[in-house]
């Protein structure tokens, strides 16, 4: 009797695997896997559902398993995923880690008429208590055009709710009627200043894929009508050079550059790229006293250590020299992945401002003269 509830057991097990393993090929060959996964994961699902079809005949034709069969597939499933874990959505994908506005557009909106509401929650749990208050709100979302809601004058505006195993996201978002709808392009940050409507006739939007999102919808009950659509460009909230250059990090770097006159340079609109000795490597300057210096002998060396231009690491790794704003040339070394520029290490990359990039480096970038003082 145990013998036989085994054998059942078995069959059912092996049945189960066996369909698991077909319904999940079936659809990772589908047209419907783009919409629900990133297509970069494709091979990762098939290789699974190969590996649940392989467990699941072999157990069906009574084939004798070795001990552990089970576990080491299973182990193999797992090593799958992770290989798979570099794999990426798209460069013109959601950012679901955007920071948080700083002043920028927010000195241009009436908060106390409209308060910030967070969209995720105007799609869900707040959507009735918006409504039934008549509330008016910001929200900030990034836009989708679709065929359908063009031929009605509008956008839909988007935020991601969720991850999802090694699917990227899903988003929600709500129907914006807006007349100039025509000059609002996909995935751009907006802001959008007005209230919740109920929708008249409900509008039938397909599922679609939206970036780093999975599976988009647009809520179906209500729009948002705006009373004030406003453009959000990150860069454009970011603080200056000036303002990132304040921090205590680098409190010898600032004082020289407002002693030698280039604090206000910085501030123009550049774009400029800025190498931050950090305080140590400006209290080691190889022989030189930092207080003892020129304000000739101080532009020389702030000079030496700002480019024109905007240069991420990306970028650097891609030039072999640089020119300073004193006409000095920087090379650049990419050796053993490690970038170094005129023998500098990068300590900290990319922070990124307004009007430029900085890298905090150490030591410090020694100009070839240190006339003046």
């Amino acid at each position: 009797m145990v013998k036989h509830d085994k054998n059942i057991y078995g069959l059912c097990e092996a049945a189960i695997l066996v369909l698991l393993g077909v319904a999940i090929i079936w659809f990772a060959l589908s047209a419907h896997y783009g919409l629900l996964m990133n297509m970069k994961f494709r091979w990762l699902t098939v290789t699974g559902a190969a590996l649940l079809l392989v467990m699941g005949l072999v157990t069906l034709g009574g084939v004798q398993k070795r001990p552990g069969l089970n576990a080491f597939i299973f182990c193999l499933m797992l090593l799958v995923t992770f290989v798979g874990k570099p794999y990426l959505p798209d460069a013109n994908s959601m950012n679901l880690n955007e920071p948080p506005l700083q002043a920028g557009l927010w000195d241009q909106v009436d908060q106390t008429r409209f308060p910030r509401k967070d969209l995720q929650a105007l799609c869900t749990s707040e959507t009735e208590e918006m409504y039934r208050a008549d509330a008016s709100f910001t929200t900030i979302g990034m836009a989708k055009r679709l065929e359908v809601l063009d031929t009605h004058g509008s956008f839909a505006l988007m935020t991601s709710v969720m991850f999802c195993c090694v699917a990227d996201a899903f988003a929600i978002g709500l129907r914006v009627p807006y007349e100039d709808w025509e000059n609002i392009e996909d995935g751009q940050w907006l802001m959008v200043s007005g209230k919740l409507v109920q929708e008249e006739t409900e509008i039938e939007l397909p599922n679609f894929r939206f970036g780093m999102a999975m599976l988009s919808s647009v809520h179906k009950t209500y729009h948002l009508q705006p009373e004030r659509v406003m453009s959000y460009n990150r860069v454009d909230q970011l603080p200056l050079l000036t303002s990132q250059l304040s921090g205590q990090t680098n409190r010898l770097f600032s004082k020289a550059l407002q002693e030698s006159g280039l604090w206000q340079d910085l501030e123009e609109e550049g774009p400029f790229t800025v190498f931050v000795p950090v305080d140590q490597a400006i209290e080691n300057l190889g022989g030189e006293s930092f207080d003892e210096l020129s304000p000739a002998a101080l532009k020389k060396l702030v000079s030496s250590h700002i480019i024109l231009g905007e240069f991420f690491v990306r970028d650097l790794m891609e030039r072999e020299r640089l020119e300073t704003l004193n006409g000095q040339v920087l090379q650049v070394e990419l050796t053993n992945g490690k970038l170094r520029i005129n023998q500098s290490r990068l300590l900290l990359k990319d922070t990124e401002a307004r009007n430029g990039v900085i890298h905090f480096i150490y030591p410090a970038i020694t100009p070839d003269e240190w006339g003046g003082r």
